[in-house]
């Protein structure tokens, strides 16, 4: 599952989400603040794995949900 950080050209606000395994990449991000659909994937940013994944279990803070 890889996160992605976000960032959205209308209102500068960025967030980081993640793709479920096994599910398509969203044609359209939507912003959560501003609503605009000119969200992209930062591009200097390129996603990293989930970190609940792998044999090592739980290891640190979820950087998309803080769990």
């Amino acid at each position: 599952m890889p996160v992605f950080a976000l960032s959205c050209p209308q209102c500068g606000h960025e967030s980081q989400t993640l793709v479920m395994a096994g599910t398509r990449m969203p044609e359209v991000w939507v912003c959560g603040r501003c609503g605009s659909e000119q969200v992209q994937p930062k591009p200097d940013q390129p996603a990293v794995a989930h970190p609940w994944e792998g044999t090592g279990g739980y290891r640190r803070v979820c950087p998309c949900c803080g769990l």
